[in-house]
């Protein structure tokens, strides 16, 4: 009886990276997280120490030898790894490049797409590819620095700085961000000013954790905050914005396709996910909202299969 096989899938951004490993059946035998591949915000050398962290724990959780591990595939945001970093840890792997706009469409299901996939996590990007002529456009994804308008990272800002506001009495709206934010980071209400200074400048803050707000943001908007729900309709209205450009660029308003949207922000529920309906059905009454899932390392396992590589090699 044969050497059994298994193939690790790698997905990874600017917050976190997540392995797969599955079985040559389809079978998912284990998952695994490390910290953030993106290069623009990370060294290489931390950048390729979460990656392989992340492939070790995986392998380590289900007791399988690297040697057994006959497919690979990565899709990382601003990194590419191959076996230059993995092959003393996984040396018999074939190794399969993705995109992240693969992963979004993936994760909605779409293995062969013909439409828009969007990202709202912490950073938000929005891809268009046509399935008859190969057309491809994309918008967004410039970051926190230049962009990022409709992601996570967008309403952790919006709400720190509305914090500043609040406390000061320059806005006079009631809600209960001050609050929330003294509770976040352990700071007492009287000297917040200094608090949240400290946090922003001599922590420093990081990204994630900007982008980590989101949920606080979005469960007061919930709860009928109203400067929390200005907040979140604000982003939600820029993420709508960057995905029907995005459409516009190759799709005609009485084309039929398919926009696959996937992140973190889109935990939110109606909140995010009702202004792009709502914006689509303006814009493009024919096209269809599918909500991406499933998780990312696994949505990028199943794509592998459907594409048919592992009968390709065999087991």
């Amino acid at each position: 009886m044969g050497q059994k096989s298994y193939m690790v899938c790698l997905e990874g951004g600017g917050t976190r990276c997540q392995a797969a490993l599955f079985d040559i059946a389809g079978a998912v035998l284990a998952t695994s997280q490390s910290t953030d591949v993106n290069t623009n915000f990370v060294s290489l050398q931390a950048a390729q120490a979460a990656a392989l962290t992340a492939v070790r724990q995986v392998l380590d959780v289900a007791g399988v030898t690297g040697e057994c591990v006959t497919h690979f595939a990565a899709a990382l945001v601003a990194s590419r790894f191959g076996p230059e970093l993995f092959g003393s840890v996984i040396p018999n792997a074939h190794y399969h490049t993705y995109t992240e706009r693969d992963v979004i469409f993936a994760r909605a299901g779409l293995y062969a797409p013909h439409g828009v996939a969007v990202v709202a996590a912490t950073g938000a990007t929005a891809w268009a590819k046509r399935a008859d002529d190969g057309r491809e456009a994309a918008a967004g994804g410039w970051g926190s620095l230049l962009g990022d308008e409709g992601s996570a990272y967008a309403v952790g800002l919006r709400m720190l700085r509305a914090a500043t506001r609040l406390y000061e009495g320059r806005m006079a709206a009631s809600s209960r961000i001050v609050e929330a934010l003294c509770e976040r980071f352990r700071l007492d209400h009287a000297t917040f000013r200094e608090g949240l200074c400290d946090v922003a400048y001599q922590k420093p803050i990081t990204r994630a954790e900007i982008a980590g707000l989101a949920p606080i943001a979005t469960r007061l908007a919930q709860e009928d905050d109203a400067v929390a729900r200005q907040i979140v309709r604000r982003v939600a209205s820029d993420l709508a914005d960057l995905t029907v450009f995005t459409a516009e660029r190759l799709f005609t308003p009485h084309e039929a396709f398919d926009v696959a949207a996937a992140g973190g922000l889109f935990n939110a529920g109606a909140l995010v996910s009702a202004p792009l309906a709502q914006r689509l059905a303006e814009a493009f009454p024919y096209a269809r909202l599918v909500l991406g899932t499933e998780e990312p390392a696994i949505a990028l396992g199943h794509l592998l299969i459907h594409e048919g590589h592992l009968q390709q090699r065999g087991s």
